[in-house]
């Protein structure tokens, strides 16, 4: 995607959401080389991969190998370490109470979504500090926003069917891996290691997106505005249109699909 079309979509992004933090490009680093001339700055002490997240999405630029993470199985999950037996077997998390038995924990990790590579690092900065493409979009927000991005997926694609979560692993596999592997939207209710890395609030969610499906799901948002918000919603929009000087929408007001105006 060139610069113009990336920020177009940025520009969209804002309008039709009330986002706080600002939406993340995450990008696999494969050899040194790469990393070297990754355009962020390199982590100077360990750090958790969510709490890296949530560094970008206050307006930082940050790269990371395998001795930057402060946690491992983040580090597993986006494939730049490689899981032994006693993770693959169940056995470690049995340990943890999180499971009912060895069985459950078995099932539980081998449906935990890891990246089918060997990165040797990642990058991580604002969606608009990016001159090249990410490969997964993040972005953490309330539940009326991940509503509104589901609606603009379901507006150009149908129906999603593939929605991966067990409230664990939420930043690392359900946000990145999961939408990397499948190459499509993953929604995670978030996990409380991240809760309490990050102090995410309470009303907050995950949501993940493959970088190449980003600008069509923006595109539905933008486009089911007017038969989804309600008037006071559409205000605010219709404000930040016109501070973005986008005229490529008309907010129509007092119609909406659950009114029934739009039902003659």
């Amino acid at each position: 995607m060139d610069i113009s079309k990336l920020n177009d979509t940025i520009s969209k992004a804002k309008c039709s959401l009330e986002l706080k933090r600002k939406i993340v490009g995450m990008k696999f680093l494969f050899t040194e080389e790469e990393f070297k001339y990754a355009d962020a700055k390199k982590l100077r002490a360990k750090s958790p991969y969510c709490v890296m997240v949530k560094t970008a999405m206050s307006g930082y630029s940050i790269k990371a190998t395998l001795e930057d993470f402060g946690c491992l199985a983040s580090a597993r999950n986006l494939g730049i370490l490689e899981a032994d037996e006693i993770i693959t077997s169940g056995r470690y998390h049995s340990k943890t109470g999180l499971y009912q038995d060895l069985i459950t924990s078995r099932n539980v990790i081998s449906n935990i979504t890891m990246c089918k590579h060997k990165a040797y690092g990642i990058m991580l900065k604002p969606l608009e500090e990016y001159a090249e493409n990410p490969d997964v979009v993040l972005i953490v927000s309330n539940p009326y926003n991940a509503m509104r991005i589901i609606q603009g997926y379901t507006y150009m694609y149908g129906t999603h069917s593939s929605f991966k979560m067990i409230g664990n692993n939420a930043i690392c596999s359900e946000c990145t891996a999961y939408p990397y592997e499948s190459n499509d939207i993953n929604v995670s209710l978030l996990c409380s290691g991240t809760r309490h890395m990050c102090g995410w609030g309470e009303d907050e969610m995950g949501i993940g997106i493959p970088f190449n499906k980003f600008s069509t799901v923006i595109d539905g948002l933008y486009a089911t505005v007017n038969p989804i918000e309600p008037n006071e919603k559409k205000s605010i929009i219709e404000s930040k249109l016109k501070e973005q000087r986008r005229d490529d929408l008309d907010i129509i007001y007092d119609k909406n699909y659950y009114t029934g105006l739009y039902l003659k």
